[in-house]
């Protein structure tokens, strides 16, 4: 009986630092400087004889500041890490809201009769967070799965309007549509909103070629919640949609940090490369909600239900961030 009581005490002096011991956290906090490029679009088409179509571009180009805050927890059963940021806009987006509009006859290609561009202001709020599990590890790095979601909220204001459009002159004797020049300088035109949000699942791989420096790549899959407003302010016409999509994202991380690894506080620089793309086919609902000056008539209280939308975004950034692990 003694001897068992012996072997069962060294063996649970063996095992007892591993049960015991507490898992370890490493924590690092970054400030992040983002130039973004690329667009939010919507696509409408009503199809008859002629049917029309119409794009509108919204501008995502432009410069955030964010935090981003990271936890690693290794020692116990599994290691994992988990990241979450946050962003918003700086400055207006640089470049013009671009609109255009086509007919559509029934066996030809579509034909531009509209074209016009507005300044924006914007405020585009953006949030992440992911959870990583470790699948493997060594001396070499890491691979990660990577399951997250992404939220974004764009919310913009056209000013001022000037294109041109093709339309007939009724003092005109032949048929033919005339070339106008359209311009309301200064006035309110348009305002847009969209919000996203984006669960993702992918996968990321963190490899360590010399001390200090690490470079980490993630890609992953998308499946967005999307909803969207636009009110045509001059038209007294209010847009709604929403509806799921799909898409991907690609991450490329570069991260180098100074001092020993044993440091209580070491700091870092990082440049990264971001790029995603979103879309989405959803049902559009117009209404009107004052007498459109485009139509003769008066629409107000009218409603175009199941009208063909397509909700679209490609984002592509490069961030700038400086922070400490500690």
């Amino acid at each position: 009986m003694s001897k068992r009581l012996l072997l069962l005490a060294v063996l649970l002096a063996g095992f007892a630092p591993g049960l015991l011991a507490a898992p370890a956290w490493s924590w690092s906090t970054t400030v992040d400087a983002i130039i973004s490029t690329g667009d939010t679009r919507y696509l409408m088409e009503e199809f008859g004889n002629p049917g029309v179509s119409s794009e509108l571009i919204f501008p995502l180009n432009t410069l955030l500041a964010g935090v981003t805050f990271r936890g690693d927890r290794t020692g116990g059963r599994r290691d994992w890490g988990f990241e979450a940021s946050v962003a918003v806009n700086l400055l207006a987006p640089f470049g013009l809201m671009q609109d255009w509009d086509w007919d559509m006859y029934p066996g030809y290609p579509k034909v531009p009769y509209s074209y016009t561009e507005s300044s924006a202001r914007m405020v585009w709020l953006t949030a992440c967070a992911s959870w990583k599990p470790v699948l493997a590890s060594g001396g070499w790095g890491s691979l990660e799965a990577a399951l997250g979601y992404r939220l974004q909220y764009m919310y913009q204001e056209e000013n001022g309007i000037n294109g041109w459009k093709y339309a007939d002159d009724e003092l005109d004797a032949d048929t033919d549509p005339d070339l106008w020049i359209v311009s309301y300088p200064g006035v309110l035109a348009l305002t847009y909103w969209v919000l996203w949000n984006v669960p993702t699942a992918g996968l990321s791989v963190t490899l360590q070629p010399a001390s200090g420096l690490s470079v980490r790549a993630e890609a992953g899959l998308a499946v967005p919640y999307v909803a969207d407003e636009d009110d045509h302010v001059l038209r007294y016409k209010l847009s709604t949609a929403s509806g799921l999509g799909f898409g991907g994202y690609v991450d490329l991380v570069v991260r180098y940090s100074w001092g020993k690894a044993q440091a209580r506080v070491r700091p870092f620089l990082s440049l990264a490369i971001d790029a995603m793309a979103l879309k989405a086919n959803t049902p559009q609902t117009q209404s009107w909600y004052g007498n459109d000056p485009g139509f003769s008539g008066d629409e107000t209280g009218m409603q175009i239900p199941g009208v063909d939308h397509q909700i679209s975004t490609r984002q592509f950034a490069v961030v700038l961030a400086g922070g400490v692990e500690y």
